[in-house]
């Protein structure tokens, strides 16, 4: 298989989750890190380390969706609730895609749910997750993202200044209108909340 485009079904996902887990910021932060990390969503799942348009990779996967002293069930309970209706599937487990080894710090082998992994829904619900255990807000201008992105929520292996400027390159180059899109999103829900608190 060589490099697929995976960057319809991202923006999709995106859009979905952001309305899902609504914050200010999170559709850009999402757009960013699959930007930075699979060219937003224009790579080859089978020769990725780590699995989709976000290149989640064991350690994160766990701590995202296994890890005892960091997940909030009730954030998993909605996510799957919202992924069994998206992805039409009743018995779908965000955290039961795969099974951790922290000797290998590595799924156990044959354990792994790969299209699951893999699909940009479930990529973008986990990294919305992820972002959700940070008590941090998330940045709204693009070199706070990219410092963010690189130094306190994703912390790619690499984080030198080559490192960052191609985050926002990328970023600028697949998703050149994000930050009127982010002020239509923000806008969208701030009516939600509004209209919800009158129900």
């Amino acid at each position: 298989m060589s490099k697929q485009d995976y960057s319809k079904e991202l923006t999709e996902a995106i859009s979905k989750v952001s309305q899902e887990f609504p914050n200010e910021n999170v559709s850009n932060m999402l757009k960013f890190v699959a930007s930075a990390e699979t060219d937003y969503g224009r790579y080859n799942p089978e020769t990725a380390y780590s699995y989709g348009p976000f290149q989640i990779d064991p350690i994160r996967y766990y701590d995202i969706a296994q890890n005892p002293n960091r997940v909030n069930k009730e954030r998993i309970e909605k996510a799957n609730k919202f992924l069994r209706t998206e992805l039409g599937n009743e018995d779908f487990d965000i955290s039961k895609l795969a099974v951790y080894n922290p000797e290998t710090q590595d799924y156990v082998q044959d354990s792994r749910n790969l299209e699951a992994l893999r699909n940009p829904l479930v990529g973008a619900t986990l990294t919305r997750l992820a972002l959700m255990q940070d008590r941090n807000p998330i940045p709204g201008n693009i070199d706070e993202m990219a410092t963010y992105y690189l130094k306190d929520f994703w912390r790619p292996a690499v984080q030198t200044e080559e490192k960052r400027q191609d985050a926002i390159r990328k970023f600028n180059m697949y998703n050149p209108n994000a930050f009127e899109d982010n002020m239509v999103d923000n806008t969208m829900m701030s009516n939600n909340i509004l209209n919800n608190a009158f129900k």
